[in-house]
């Protein structure tokens, strides 16, 4: 009997991140590379990673093509991320600030160095952003830990300066919530050129 286990599913991420793929193209990969599994319980492993969210599906009658999902494994600081990168109207050089204030106003907080971090911002964000005093921010790391959100010792934690980005906070949420529920064909216009 065959058991799936992590390796069989990284081989099969490693395939898809090479190009999309129907089963048949797949199940041939993954023997040829070694992995013997019968194509009918290839099947119900895709659509169970399917079903997860990790990985997307198109019908290509009679095939169906499997590509692996733009949510997979991405947190909401990776996502908010990718979709700042994506964003044509977002200046690069305000796409820190819109970051922060997405987190700040979304969370109801002040936000943390690290979870910049993770959201691909590197630089300084005093620049733009106001560093909270120590007590306040002492206070809020003991509230995020009994949450089960641990952060080191003398982290810093931020607010943005006197800024407005509603619009942008609106749009990355939309984009967020489509990409989420793979609800982007359900909506008219998910692609925004301007913010109006």
């Amino acid at each position: 009997m065959f058991i799936p286990d992590d390796t069989f599913k990284t081989k099969i991420f490693q395939e898809l991140e090479i190009g999309d793929k129907s089963i048949s193209t797949l199940h041939r990969a993954l023997t040829e590379s070694g992995q013997k599994v019968h194509r009918l319980v290839l099947t119900g492993y895709l659509k169970a990673m399917e079903e997860m969210g990790l990985l997307t599906s198109r019908e290509f009658p009679p095939s169906k093509v499997y590509s692996i999902s733009t949510m997979s494994d991405k947190d909401i600081y990776g996502t908010v991320k990718d979709i700042c990168d994506e964003l044509d109207v977002l200046p690069h050089d305000r796409k820190p600030e819109v970051i922060l204030y997405f987190f700040q106003k979304l969370f109801k907080r002040p936000v943390f160095q690290s979870e910049m971090l993770r959201a691909g911002f590197d630089g300084d964000p005093e620049i733009f952003a106001v560093k909270i005093p120590n007590e306040e921010r002492l206070e809020l790391k003991k509230m995020l830990a009994k949450r089960g959100f641990r952060l080191a010792m003398k982290e810093p934690a931020f607010t943005v300066r006197e800024a407005n980005y509603d619009k942008e906070f609106d749009m990355i949420l939309q984009m967020a919530i489509l990409r989420k529920f793979r609800a982007g064909n359900l909506a008219v216009d998910t692609k925004q050129t301007k913010l109006v």
